[in-house]
């Protein structure tokens, strides 16, 4: 895919995601889907973190914290993350990097989809900035995957944001 062509996928699937985030009915916001997973609020908050985090990378601050061995990310990098780019399912069960777990979610919905929304606009243009900058510059950081180019990092952020609008979906039923 061309850089173009995450880019919009990315602005396509993140505007999907918060145009179902903003129909979760109220009495809905704060409940989980099921027994033990997160509630909307929580994903919304889950996926801000992730913003949050490839944005400070981006804008010159540090990176995620590597959490796996050199040869398990080298591993992952060549059995799971073609697929995950590709746009098969992300793994059940999966634990999401320490720094992008929700402690707490925004009771605000529209103030949270509101901060998704800007932050999805943020890394498009926080992306394409790196990317006009030089290679240098152009890496993001996966706790668990390691360095990747900016526009696999943004590739796969938008596969990550349809992974968990499926979960979202399942509170709209």
């Amino acid at each position: 895919m061309t850089w173009e062509e995450v880019r919009q996928l990315h602005s396509e699937v993140a505007a999907s995601l918060a145009a179902s985030a903003e129909r979760i009915p109220a009495d809905r916001w704060l409940t989980p889907r099921a027994e033990g997973k997160w509630t909307p609020a929580e994903i919304v908050e889950h996926l801000n973190l992730v913003y949050d985090a490839l944005l400070r990378e981006l804008n010159g601050g540090g990176a995620m914290k590597i959490r796996t061995k050199w040869w398990h990310r080298v591993l992952l990098r060549w059995t799971l993350v073609p697929k995950l780019l590709r746009g098969e399912p992300f793994p059940a069960g999966a634990r999401a990097p320490r720094e992008t777990r929700p402690a707490a979610a925004n009771r605000d919905q529209q103030a949270a989809v509101l901060g998704f929304r800007e932050r999805a606009a943020r890394l498009e243009s926080s992306a394409q900035e790196a990317l006009n900058s030089g290679p240098r510059r152009a890496r993001l950081t996966h706790a668990y995957f390691g360095s990747a180019t900016v526009k696999e990092g943004v590739l796969l952020c938008a596969r990550h944001i349809v992974h968990h609008h499926q979960q979202m979906k399942e509170s709209l039923s």
